[in-house]
């Protein structure tokens, strides 16, 4: 697959805009919507995958918020329903089943699952129930247990990674060797919203040991908040023109363990890394700009 050398998140102007995602090809079986910043600042990632049997879609991204320069309500099954359909034409199919569900729980992830409850063969994942969840993907010892999900032809890793969100799940596409971390780990602010920070390095344990004996081409997360190295954009920006690249690799989640064990007592403290920040829970991160090499923020 391939990733754009440039992910569009918005603006500068967005009275103009037409376009609620940017939908890349990672490959004809592989799609990546960005949600534009001009609809809600927060910019999330959703990804679809296609297998012979069914599609599924992870996350259907955030609604129109206080920051949103147009008021607009975002189309995602229209997007979506884009994709499947020319891939439809493009394989000369007539339907498709298609599952929707989500890399974790919070509101700029599951604010779209209401276009979805009357699409004809669908099934919805309900976001914020961790029950439904274990019981979708046949989870029965939460979180040790990896399990796999066939597509048809296609197989996925569906890893549970507790820490930022009780619901959080990451997920291996054997197919590309791409690993989907939500907001667990993604090049920005990484909110460790468990109160027991030993939840979050167990998954990211069961993350490193996972990948030890797999290949792994990107490591992609659900935002891109980072400016530059020890930088990021501060929350409520809809344009963000000098995006670090979403992609990340095995390297950060050895950095991400590293840092979860950085603490003070029992709390996770802030501490800026080159590509991400880590942070207490949300909304109690300030924005960095920090020395290099230093981890102090300014």
């Amino acid at each position: 697959g391939s990733l754009p050398a440039k992910w569009f998140s918005g603006g500068p102007e967005c009275a103009t805009f037409t376009d609620d995602f940017q939908v890349h090809p990672y490959n004809e079986n592989f799609y990546i919507l960005r949600q534009s910043g001009c609809v809600n600042t927060e910019k999330p990632f959703l990804y679809l995958l296609f297998g012979k049997d069914r599609a599924i879609l992870f996350d259907t991204g955030a609604g129109d918020d206080t920051d949103s320069t147009t008021g607009r309500v975002p189309n995602v099954v229209g997007a979506v329903d884009q994709v499947i359909n020319q891939w439809l034409a493009r394989n000369n199919r007539q339907s498709i089943p298609l599952v929707v569900t989500h890399l974790h729980s919070h509101a700029d992830h599951v604010w779209g699952d209401f276009q979805f409850v009357k699409r004809p063969d669908t099934t919805l994942v309900k976001p914020d129930d961790l029950e439904t969840l274990k019981r979708f993907f046949g989870i029965t010892r939460w979180p040790e247990q990896t399990v796999t999900y066939d597509l048809g032809g296609r197989i996925l890793d569906i890893i549970p990674a507790p820490g930022h969100d009780a619901t959080s799940i990451a997920v291996y596409d054997r197919q590309t060797a791409v690993l989907l971390t939500g907001d667990f780990v993604y090049p920005g602010r990484i909110y460790v919203n468990e109160p027991d920070p030993r939840v979050m390095q167990a998954s990211l344990q069961r993350l490193v040991d996972f990948t030890s004996s797999r290949p792994v081409a990107h490591v992609l997360g659900s935002h891109v908040e980072q400016r530059a190295p020890y930088a990021d954009y501060p929350r409520g920006g809809h344009y963000a023109p000098q995006e670090l690249a979403l992609q990340m690799g095995r390297a950060h989640l050895l950095e991400m363990l590293e840092a979860t064990r950085l603490r003070s007592g029992d709390t996770i403290t802030q501490k800026a890394y080159r590509d991400f920040t880590l942070c207490g829970v949300y909304p109690s991160c300030e924005p960095v700009n920090a020395v290099p090499g230093s981890g102090m923020v300014e």
